[in-house]
Order: structure tokens, then sequence, then C-alpha cells
């Protein structure tokens, strides 16, 4: 029970941030946002729409959330930008065109950090080619994925020109590396994303 009333403590205290940069992703961010806005351990959703000409800074601002919109500069920039406009002690990141995302899978990356088990979390995404977690601990700069919770002095720490465009999972990764900071590896069951192929054919993808 006493350990139950500090870890109730610690989630008042630490607040944590859930942030989905996006680009023209409307037809799966509103399934991520509601599903961000059901779990307990999020008390700010951040959308940030890296120069989106669709609808979904739109649907952003009709779940409720804070949208940042900004001309296209790329994820890092993008991501940058939003850790930016929070206080939060936690940031959560979350691609925009995941599939299958539940509550759960957000407790799986943020309980740890609350817990001061880790200090950064990845999400392993249930699909065929992600990197096996045995593979991860052996070399952590393979760990790509999206989905990861982690100590917002971590991400700022990480020099701005380490971390252009799809290059921030690596520098993360290189940071907690290079600094001996303890990184967990989690298996989200049941969670994919939408192919680049399929969204913007196979070519181009």
């Amino acid at each position: 029970m006493g350990k139950f009333k500090n870890m109730e403590q610690i989630k008042k205290k630490l607040k944590v941030a859930a942030i989905v940069p996006a680009y023209n992703e409307e037809k799966t961010i509103g399934s991520v946002l509601k599903q961000l806005l059901k779990a307990k351990e999020i008390d700010e959703i951040i959308l940030a729409c890296d120069g989106s000409t669709d609808k979904t800074a739109e649907i952003g601002r009709n779940f409720g959330v804070k949208v940042l919109e900004s001309p296209k500069e790329g994820k890092g920039q993008t991501m940058r930008e939003a850790v930016a406009k929070t206080r939060a002690e936690i940031v959560a990141f979350f691609d925009a065109d995941l599939i299958g995302l539940i509550p759960e899978h957000v407790s799986q990356l943020v309980e740890p950090i609350l817990r001061n088990e880790a200090a950064m979390v990845v999400g392993i995404r249930d699909r065929a080619g992600e990197t096996p977690p045995f593979l991860l601990k052996i070399d952590p700069l393979l760990a790509f994925g999206g989905e990861r919770a982690l100590k917002r002095s971590i991400f700022e720490s990480v020099p701005e020109k380490f971390g252009q465009g799809f290059a921030i999972e690596t520098a993360l990764n290189y940071y907690c590396k290079l600094n001996k900071l303890p990184v967990l590896y989690v298996k989200l069951k049941g969670l994919d994303i939408v192919m680049k192929e399929k969204k913007v054919g196979m070519v181009k993808g």
C-alpha cells in the first residue's frame, strides 16, 4: 500500500506530455489521439503538424489537444519545437499513423520512467521486420521505433544538428549509449503502422 501511495505521489509530481509528430495523417490521427486521451499517465497531448496540408490539424483541434502547425521542417525539428512548448518532465512520442494503439501501450512506455527504472523506454511494434529485443541489447542504435518515452533532459541534451529528420531516434539511442543511461525495450503487442508504400505508393514509399 505504501508503495502504491508513493507511486501516486510520483505521478502527480512528474508531468507527462505525449507528442505526436504528423504529416498528412488525417486517416489515422483521430484513432491515435482517442487512445492517448484515455491513457491515465498522460497530462498533455501535443499534435505537431509538420507542414500538413490535409485535415490533420483540424482533427486535432476537434479532439481538444494542443496543435502546433509549422512549415515542412522534418520530424526531428518538429519534435524539438513540440518539446519546447511543454513543461512536462517526461515526454512520450507516438507516430501519427499507428494501428492498434491502446492505453496499455502508453503504460508500458511511461511507467518504467515514472518508477525511475529507465531513462528511456523504446517500444517495439508487433510486426514483421522489427528488430528483436536481444539484438537491440547488442546494438542499441538499431532501435528505430517512434514510440518511446524518456526524460525531457535527455531530449534537450541531444545537439540539434544530430537530430535532423528521421535521424532523431538514432541520435537519442546514441546519446543514451554514450552516457550509459538505462534503456528498456518493450514489445507493444498488437501495434502496427500504415506502411509508407500504402500511403504514398510503392515507388515513393
